[in-house]
């Protein structure tokens, strides 16, 4: 009879007795059957596509017997320690320090990092304090998180046996309990003074947890925009129901050389961490909240509901990728602007043009490159420049699969009704295998849709959105929109050069009618206009000078193009710059209207 090993592994954090801004953490561990044994933190955790080596931030690592012996520690790698004659081995301690005060020295994105601000604030992605011994990530785990009393938790967990601390206690223990360490690692926990709300939305519990050092945001504040978002997703996802509790753990950062700067959010199953500027003002803040959040929020549907078995039974630190990321974070993307449309949380025109941002953004990007081939391989350096365009192209390729399945489906179906169908097929607890995902998707849907993917996802064939634009009965048109006379938007026509200390034109050029029609062209270097000289360390004066202009009004341009002199006479004319737009095409076919109402829910 084999007798199995139910004990857990106990893990302790201190957040009271901070060592030089540093976490004491220890582990207790019992029955080790093996003369040697290795603990791991995380080289990389699921929802990120880089090589973050947590292990880089742990010190003072030791190992002890039950008489309190050190015994034998070996560090292999960044991640990892060999730990010797582990048969007596009963804890482990080290101290981990935080990411946050310093990112200037590593890569590791704000979101998925850490921070310790003793007696104010602490971001705990927990894979980054807690790790897991060789061939044990299943084990049971038992956390105790001491912490001061003014400071509470804010998390998707449920706290087992909470108890009320003792009068004129300066600190309490949290206790939370996890079946695997999967379980833990996907569950941070931000514990500040409390600024929270709560709110139930078809039998969701949201939690919105705010730190704002300067208290400049209070999440009251927020609550209204996040509900109304969050109702709004909800309904458009209709049965989908994965979670009854998600947390939003919002941090504001100061900015300052000491915090936290890579702004943007991080998602888990039930909850999500996000980073974003202090100083942000209030109307912006929401924008980028429900940008942001509606994203990691849909992540309750994929990966959680619908993944590969490369996620479900994920190695920290010798990861094989999916080739799948154009569902996981590219339908994830499509829905988190599909359904503003589809909730009229925005305008027919607004969509469309975001629609079309999108595609000029995918532009920065390799078209040519296979989205499988760059899933598979994304933590190499090639593949992993390409990364972003997984929030631009494959938002884009969804947007295609979308419009194929309604047009299909004479509007019946759309992409969302896919993801429902495998949601239906595979669950949280049932991995699909890489291979067979197509052959899957065209059993539930058609026959084109998996051609499209095969021909645009799999292989390299660049997609012509047009073709597809057109299904739904949309047209690119060019218009003539004010601008700038060297600026449109928040692209300049002109940059410094630091190594000659000069102006030159960008590309933007082009797309400037009174620059064009002066006869300017992408990289001449500006030297001056009407006798004034420019310079790199003058540039901003261009703006200020030609607010005086006048329509009319003759302009000099003095330029350097091939090593030559020109000058350049010209008027001032009003400054616009073309711009592509996306339009209803007022011949459209009724089918293509129908699929278009069908597309936007108009």
């Amino acid at each position: 009879m084999i007798k199995l090993d139910t004990t857990p592994v106990i893990a302790s954090m201190d957040l009271v007795n901070i060592i030089e801004d540093k976490v004491p953490v220890e582990l207790k561990i019992s029955n080790i059957s093996t003369d040697t044994i290795s603990y791991y933190l995380p080289k990389i955790v699921p929802g990120t596509y880089q090589n973050n080596d947590y292990g880089k931030y742990i010190e003072q690592f030791k190992a002890f017997d039950k008489e309190g012996n050190e015994l034998k520690v070996e560090k292999l790698d960044n991640n990892r320690w060999k730990i010797g004659n582990s048969k007596s081995l009963n804890k482990i301690t080290y101290l981990v320090n935080d990411t946050f005060d310093i990112e200037e020295t590593h890569e590791v994105f704000s979101a998925t990092g850490t921070n310790i601000a003793q007696n104010e604030n602490f971001i705990l992605n927990l894979y980054a304090f807690v790790g897991y011994f060789g061939n044990m990530k299943e084990k049971k785990y038992n956390l105790f998180i001491k912490h001061p009393i003014d400071l509470e938790a804010s998390t998707s967990l449920t706290e087992y046996l909470p108890k009320e601390p003792l009068a004129g206690a300066i600190y309490d223990t949290d206790v939370f309990i996890f079946k695997r360490y999967a379980d833990l690692a996907d569950s941070p926990i931000m514990y500040s003074v409390p600024d929270r709300v709560t709110f139930t939305i078809n039998d969701i519990e949201v939690l919105l947890s705010v730190y704002s050092p300067n208290k400049v945001h209070r999440a009251a504040q927020l609550m209204p925009q996040m509900e109304r978002m969050i109702r709004a997703q909800k309904n458009f996802l209709g049965y989908i129901d994965t979670t009854k509790k998600y947390s939003v753990l919002l941090y504001l950062s100061s900015a300052k050389s000491n915090d936290a700067k890579g702004f943007g959010a991080l998602e888990h199953n039930t909850s999500t961490v996000v980073v974003l500027p202090e100083s942000i003002p209030l109307k912006l803040l929401n924008e980028s909240l429900t940008d942001i959040v509606s994203h990691e929020f849909f992540h309750i549907v994929t990966p959680l509901n619908i993944h590969s078995e490369e996620i479900h039974h994920f190695d920290y630190n010798n990861a094989k990728m999916s080739k799948h990321l154009w569902l996981y974070e590219g339908t994830v993307e499509y829905f988190s602007l599909l359904f503003q449309i589809n909730q009229a949380l925005i305008t027919k025109e607004e969509f469309f043009e975001r629609i079309l941002e999108k595609i000029n953004n995918s532009k920065n990007f390799d078209d040519t490159l296979s989205f499988t081939e760059m899933s598979e391989n994304i933590l190499q350096e090639h593949y992993n420049e390409n990364y972003a365009n997984v929030y631009e192209k494959g938002a884009l390729i969804s947007m295609c699969i979308d419009i194929i399945m309604r047009e299909k489906s004479s509007g019946a179906y759309g992409i969302l009704d896919l993801v429902k169908g495998l949601s239906g097929r595979f669950g949280s607890e049932t991995p699909f295998k890489d291979e067979e995902l197509l052959g899957i998707i065209e059993e539930i849907s058609f026959t084109e849709v998996t051609d499209f993917l095969n021909a645009h996802v799999v292989n390299n064939i660049p997609i012509d959105y047009g073709f597809y634009l057109k299904k739904v009965g949309l047209i690119y048109n060019t218009v003539e929109v004010p601008s700038g006379y060297f600026i449109y938007e928040q692209e300049p026509f002109i940059k410094g050069s630091e190594a000659t200390k000069k102006v030159v034109f960008t590309e933007g050029v082009e797309r400037s009618n009174f620059l064009r029609k002066a006869g300017i062209r992408k990289n001449d270097i500006l030297l001056g206009i009407n006798e004034k000289k420019y310079t790199i360390k003058n540039i901003y004066d261009l703006f200020s000078d030609s607010n005086k202009w006048n329509v009319g009004d003759d302009i000099l341009f003095i330029i350097e193009r091939n090593n030559q002199i020109l000058r350049f006479n010209s008027k001032v004319i009003t400054p616009t710059v073309e711009k592509i737009m996306l339009e209803e095409n007022p011949n459209a076919t009724s089918q293509q209207i129908d699929n278009l109402k069908s597309w936007v829910n108009d």
